[in-house]
């Protein structure tokens, strides 16, 4: 079997350049989806989660009810100043942290679609020229500063991809969120403990199925995915 050479070793350490990759064929469709599985099956089984914040477990039960029944069903009832999105403006600097919060729930409450991908192609295109997601964009978002290294803004970034690209079936959406679930899945235990399990399945289930839907008429690609 052709070696998924994506998640081997540590992505934030070593960002791969997707640019060069080459295609395996069924191979790598097969390799693909052993990882995808092993990987979901690893973190269902940690045992040393550390205590998430209540907003990300908000954040993961109201984007699973989204995505199976495609509306908002959980009121957004936080004590957290959430920014609206409509307070980002490229002339100021931006904190990716309350960006990214502001883009789910924009997108939890079905408003202000406009922005959101606005702002979700700018995240987009910064991630894949440099695959990292800094703390903070300065002036025109063209340049990251701060910590490059915070899991947390991973996460969430794949977790408004997968709404996104469940909502529009857009592949630019998902080949993004392709390329975050491989850094995700790179990081040791240890750098993922504060990452809730359920937010964890959710982003690879989103990126498992839509790999299928491309694949289903490729022969002998048939891998049953549960």
């Amino acid at each position: 079997m052709v070696n998924y050479e994506y998640t081997e070793v540590n992505r934030l350490e070593k960002p791969h350049n997707y640019m060069y990759t080459s295609y395996f064929g069924v191979d790598f469709f097969r390799s693909y989806f052993d990882n995808r599985l092993k990987n979901i099956e690893k973190f269902k089984a940690r045992k040393d989660i550390q205590n998430t914040e209540t907003i990300d477990t908000y954040f993961c039960t109201a984007s699973t009810l989204k995505l199976e029944i495609g509306q908002k069903l959980l009121p957004f009832n936080f004590k957290e100043s959430i920014e609206n999105i409509i307070s980002f403006n490229l002339k100021n600097r931006i904190f990716t942290e309350k960006l990214l919060t502001s883009l789910l729930v924009s997108q939890l409450n079905n408003k202000n679609k406009k922005l959101i991908k606005e702002w979700l192609d700018l995240l987009v295109q910064r991630f894949e020229v440099t695959k990292k997601i800094y703390e903070i964009y300065l002036v025109g978002f063209r340049k990251g500063s701060g910590d490059s290294g915070v899991v947390r803004l991973y996460w969430i970034f794949a977790l408004s991809l997968a709404l996104y690209y469940a909502e529009t079936k857009n592949i630019k959406y998902l080949n993004t969120l392709l390329k975050v679930n491989d850094l995700l899945c790179s990081l040791d235990n240890d750098l993922m403990r504060k990452i809730p399990t359920q937010g964890l399945v959710l982003v690879l289930s989103v990126e498992v199925e839509g790999v299928q839907l491309l694949a289903k008429n490729l022969e002998g690609v048939s891998f049953v995915f549960k």
